[in-house]
């Protein structure tokens, strides 16, 4: 294609093709989506007047859209901004369901993407767990906006997930908000459950699907997976709705094919099931009237620069773009288990030896009888999210208020800024022993050994970085709503 190097095909079925792709005027790392049409032409057309509409909402949910191409065998490629965190699909496919944090997290900004597309006149048409994409941070965007209208335009014919389709739609009636709405809400129960709604019965409660599920955000979908359109509350209000009803938590994005994302997602699932709700709070009962405006901050994380309190080596800068030529640079490495610049074994942590790590981070009498185990899973979460530079993993490590964590956020901040990456960190308990402390809090006493590992620049180059071995030092614990956390680290 004039302008572009392919350099991988990414998807194909009977949608279309997916293709990842260098622009050549500036190496900028894009998609390319190739679907078929019945007028190429005036399917350009619409394509590139609906961009212009996509271009007035600014919504940061929304997958970027720069051009559409007309191909001289009748097809239209979109030219779409490159988003590597992979689909929901792909995630519902390796994990089966998502913790109710999570699908709080992922619907509440589409829900306030959708009303934001219904304002502008902007019905999808298509919403379905592969063109819900994710960014590398955990920030959920809705893709293929337009896609069905295009193909099905003149009488094409646009083969849609029926489970997941509106009893409307599926009766023939063109798709509308409220047709969004219901498809979007399906997609909330498909995370929750593993499976779609089922059409032949009625929607039950949450103590009939899943205990753990709570009742105020299967009340919400259902509401929105009514049968009657008229019936179903707006996107806006579902948004609010959503958001009120589970305490969100950052969606763990990387492949439970992966050792280590395990031991991760069976912490959060654990930690999750036996939390005790806290108590409403004035903040609470303010969020109602707050959320449409600060609903983006459900997937985001402030950062800024800082030094690791286990390895005090920093980064080395990227040399000035200058100084490099265009065959040097490449697009960031993904940050999730599937990047192809990151091999699984570079996500493995430490093996945790004592217990399972459920239910040593869990168990309140963990610091006392099991506090290798304990501190062990915590720095195995920790090298995780060096490894994925994803900060919203640190909400596996550190307690509120723990001053070390701005450290860590900083430190990813400033790898994802170099494009550089952690390969092989690890960290290592040696010599831990409980010191003290009550129900809620404890001090451990011990030594830490990063072995050596590597980290990868943006022009290739890899860094050797020698094993290092800090301490003993004291941490001090904290007993959260979802289990142990570290809230400080000195000096004995």
């Amino acid at each position: 294609m004039p302008g572009f190097t392919i350099t991988s095909e990414l998807s194909s079925d009977a949608k279309g093709s997916t293709w990842a792709a260098m622009r050549t005027l500036d190496d900028k790392p894009l998609v390319l989506k190739v679907i078929p049409v019945s007028d190429v032409t005036e399917a350009r057309a619409k394509a590139v007047q609906l961009m212009a509409v996509l271009d007035g909402i600014e919504n940061e949910h929304l997958v970027g859209q720069h051009g559409a191409i007309a191909l001289a065998d009748g097809e239209l490629a979109l030219v779409l901004d490159r988003v590597t965190g992979g689909s929901l699909a792909q995630l519902l496919g390796g994990r089966g369901n998502l913790s109710p944090g999570e699908t709080v997290t992922t619907l509440a900004p589409l829900f306030g993407t959708l009303a934001a597309l219904h304002a502008a006149g902007v019905v999808h048409g298509d919403l379905a767990p592969r063109g819900i994409l994710f960014s590398a941070d955990g920030r959920p965007l809705i893709g293929d906006v337009g896609v069905a209208r295009l193909m099905g335009h003149a009488g094409g014919q646009v083969d849609r997930d029926e489970s997941l389709m509106a009893p409307e739609v599926a009766g023939g009636a063109v798709p509308s908000a409220a047709s969004d709405v219901y498809s979007l809400a399906a997609i909330g129960w498909l995370c929750l459950t593993g499976a779609p709604p089922d059409h032949g019965s009625t929607i039950r409660c949450s103590t009939t699907v899943s205990p753990r599920i709570p009742a105020r955000l299967t009340d919400v979908l259902t509401s929105c997976l009514s049968a009657s359109p008229t019936t179903r509350p707006s996107a806006r209000a579902a948004a609010v709705e959503v958001f009120d009803a589970v305490q969100a938590e950052s969606v763990v994005l990387a492949s439970v094919a992966d050792p280590a994302t395990e031991i991760t997602r069976r912490i959060r699932a654990t930690a999750a099931a036996v939390s005790v709700p806290a108590p409403p709070s004035a903040g609470r009962r303010l969020r109602r009237s707050l959320v449409i405006g600060a609903i983006v901050l459900l997937v985001t994380t402030a950062i800024g620069g800082g030094t690791m309190w286990f390895v005090s080596r920093t980064l080395e800068p990227a040399p000035p773009a200058a100084a490099r030529s265009s065959a040097q640079v490449r697009p960031a490495p993904v940050t999730t288990s599937t990047s192809a610049g990151l091999a699984t074994a570079d996500l493995v942590p430490a093996a945790i030896t004592s217990g399972s790590p459920t239910d040593v981070v869990t168990a309140s009498d963990s610091p006392r009888v099991a506090a290798a185990g304990l501190l062990q899973a915590l720095v195995d979460a920790r090298a995780l999210a060096y490894a994925a530079r994803s900060p919203v993993l640190l909400d596996l490590v550190y307690a509120p208020g723990a001053l070390r964590a701005g450290a860590d956020r900083r430190n990813l901040a400033t790898a994802l800024e170099r494009g550089a990456t952690y390969l092989g960190l690890r960290f290592v308990v040696k010599d831990a022993s409980f010191v003290d402390g009550t129900s809620d809090a404890a001090r451990i006493r011990a030594t830490i050994l990063t072995p050596a590992y590597e980290t990868g620049q943006p022009d290739g180059r890899r860094v050797a970085h020698a094993s290092e071995t800090v301490g003993p030092s004291v941490f001090t614990l904290s007993l959260t709503r979802d289990g142990w956390r570290i809230l400080g680290l000195a000096a004995p």
